[in-house]
């Protein structure tokens, strides 16, 4: 679950009102958790996904969508960092002080110095390197300024739908190379072709022929989107899409990589 942050301006008192929104929403979904402890609580550690899977509860990671949230501050990295953030992506729809996005930025532009310092800040503390909305430059950018791998956490193949937010396949080998990891958005929009459960499987397939085997998991992005893909309707359909990826010959190992096993190792890797 994420603190997200839409870009506004960038102004002192609107950067620091975006830090403080972050805040809250974390906050927010801290006490949530706490009135239902009986089902879920925060997964801080790789560790901790399976002692909840164990105990029979569900587990929430935290992340921040939207570099915005540190504002010009890369105190707020470490400070996210130690209330229990595991990833950051770098920008949303729109530029800010750290990166240029992947919609709105007919400049081009890539990581800024600062966001130099952040990426790096964020390997340090141990935040993961979200680059997920980021524009090309700024991918490729933040891919070598990185000393850990990287992760694209809502992303379809734009060989499959040419949308700016999806990746090209030189930057899907880029992260397969890097071992990062990339979750499937299914989001309509970026999927395509039908909109539905075979479009689904087809940027699953897609992925596998760019050789993603070991570094592809599910980012549904359903908190984000306001429609979804015909025949899912919210996470009791992964159940439905698990039964139909074995009907499409894929097998329960590479299943359940997928599904949990793939992001289950590169979290223990990367935070």
């Amino acid at each position: 679950m994420v603190a997200y942050l839409k870009q506004l301006e960038r102004t002192d008192e609107a950067l620091s009102a975006a830090t403080a929104k972050a805040d809250r929403i974390l906050n927010e979904i801290e006490e949530m958790v706490a009135k239902n402890c009986t089902a879920v609580d925060i997964a801080y550690t790789p560790a901790d996904l399976c002692r909840l899977k164990k105990a029979g509860k569900k587990a929430v990671m935290l992340g921040i969508e939207n570099g915005y949230a540190i504002g010009k501050d890369i105190t707020n990295v470490e400070r996210f960092r130690h209330r229990g953030v595991v990833y950051m992506t770098l920008c949303h729809n729109g530029n800010n002080d750290i990166c240029g996005s992947a919609r709105y930025n007919e400049e081009g532009l890539g990581v800024s110095t600062f966001g130099e310092q952040v990426i790096k800040e964020m390997n340090r503390v141990g935040m993961m390197v979200d680059v997920s909305h980021a524009g090309e430059k700024s991918f490729y950018d933040a891919l070598a300024i990185s000393g850990k791998p990287i992760v694209a956490s809502h992303s379809s193949a734009r060989a499959l739908c040419d949308h700016p937010r999806n990746l090209t396949d030189a930057q899907i080998s880029a992260i397969v190379h890097n071992e990062g990891v990339i979750g499937l958005n299914l989001c309509p929009g970026f999927l395509g072709l039908g909109r539905n459960m075979d479009a689904v499987l087809a940027h699953i397939d897609h992925f596998l022929c760019m050789d993603a085997r070991e570094n592809l998991c599910l980012g549904t992005d359903f908190d984000g989107v306001e429609s979804l893909p015909e025949g899912i309707t919210g996470v009791e359909s992964m159940e439905e899409l698990y039964e139909q990826m074995l009907a499409h010959r894929f097998s329960e190992a590479l299943v359940q990589d997928i599904f949990f096993h793939n992001l289950h190792r590169f979290l223990g890797e990367a935070l």
